[in-house]
């Protein structure tokens, strides 16, 4: 398979064409599942000389992972950590799964997240494990390809879960080859107001839910969102909160029974997910008895210790450090003893466009990053 490809912008036409779209919500798509890609990888991976598993996570949703062992035990071990899935291509513009290459541009569902990231990181494996350097290497390297990013992030919980060791992971997300040390995190809830329908001719006999939701909303900016405001990170800047969808009523003349809004939280290191709903259930349930709060989703925030050896390393030899205000599987991986950063090619502004694309000199550059950084570790 790899011996077909002349290039890394071949390698990434490749993944590109493998539809690998999460089936979360609407998928845009019948092609579903990392199944494929993880088959792909497993592949390309076990040509080169990798010791290969799979493992699934759900149903025809595995994880794949690639290790390269040493001849005696490693002095230090290192993974690349690329989701395998990509979001839906629903309102595409472009064919999502046949990659066309346009002024220097390769364009297609993944092609920045993340797939290219992901090639460019194969690529620079690939030319490692065929040079002299790998013979006697002394450093251990893992290419795990993670299912469910774009939803629920299973496969990088599950990996996380593990006692697999690393010295640094650099999970793959498209950020110019800026070495993200810090992220935000993230918690996503759902607050319900409850109330008593009745024809809307007569309002004082039933209790109007979206009225309930008004009191609420008045906490929420005039309390709770001040004093997210004063949670700060040196870096990350402040928590925010977002509203982002609200719901209630049936009809016109019906008093509303029921309100919810939805809200997304993003959150920073030592001000996580628990003390965002503990926060809400106080001064919420206080001004309006009977609201109800119910955690959907929280991903924690990540920071990396900036003094760490191979983090300084990856920072010189790659293009700097930075921050971000989004989250990813980095910080289900991490653990202490264990650190983990995001880094890859392409830009986060093209990441689920209509048109997705990654310029290919970005790609190139991130391709001989990586293995200047590989190299840089031996």
């Amino acid at each position: 398979m790899s011996r077909r490809l002349r290039n890394v912008t071949d390698l990434l036409a490749e993944l590109v064409s493998i539809p690998s779209v999460n089936p979360h919500g609407d998928p845009g798509t019948k092609l579903v599942g990392e199944e494929q890609m993880a088959l792909y990888l497993a592949e390309f991976l076990g040509e080169l000389g990798a010791e290969v598993e799979l493992k699934e996570i759900r149903p025809g949703r595995p994880n794949v992972s690639g290790i390269f062992r040493t001849k005696k035990a490693p002095k230090r071990r290192f993974a690349f950590a690329p989701h395998t899935d990509t979001v839906s291509v629903l309102g595409m513009t472009i064919s999502p799964f046949d990659p066309v290459i346009k002024n220097g541009r390769l364009y297609g569902r993944g092609a920045t997240d993340t797939k290219g990231p992901m090639a460019a990181a194969l690529w620079a494996l690939a030319k490692w494990a065929r040079s002299r350097d790998r013979i006697d290497s002394e450093t251990e390297w893992t290419f795990a390809g993670l299912m469910g990013e774009e939803a629920g992030q299973e496969g990088s919980k599950a990996w996380g879960a593990t006692n697999f060791k690393a010295d640094l992971v650099l999970v793959l997300e498209p950020t110019s080859m800026k070495v993200v040390h810090a992220h935000k995190g993230a918690t996503w809830l759902t607050i319900s107001t409850k109330g008593r329908a009745c024809h809307a001719s007569i309002p004082d006999e039933g209790d109007n839910a979206i009225l309930a939701m008004r009191r609420v909303l008045e906490v929420l900016e005039k309390k709770v969102t001040p004093y997210l405001r004063r949670q700060k990170h040196r870096a990350l800047g402040h928590v925010t909160f977002n509203i982002g969808t609200i719901r209630g009523g049936s009809k016109i003349n019906i008093v509303p029974d029921a309100c919810e809004i939805e809200c997304d939280i993003r959150t920073v290191p030592g001000f996580e997910g628990e003390e965002v709903v503990r926060l809400l259930r106080r001064e919420v349930s206080k001004a309006v008895p009977g609201v109800k709060i119910t955690p959907a989703k929280s991903a924690p925030a990540l920071e990396a210790d900036r003094s760490n050896r191979w983090l300084k390393l990856a920072a010189s030899t790659l293009n700097g450090l930075t921050v971000a205000p989004w989250f990813c599987d980095a910080a289900f991986v991490a653990r202490p003893g264990r650190p983990a950063v995001a880094v890859g090619p392409g830009s986060i502004a093209q990441a689920h466009t209509k048109d997705e694309f990654i310029r290919i000199a970005d790609l190139e550059r991130g391709s001989e990053g990586f293995l200047k950084f590989i190299q840089a570790t031996q």
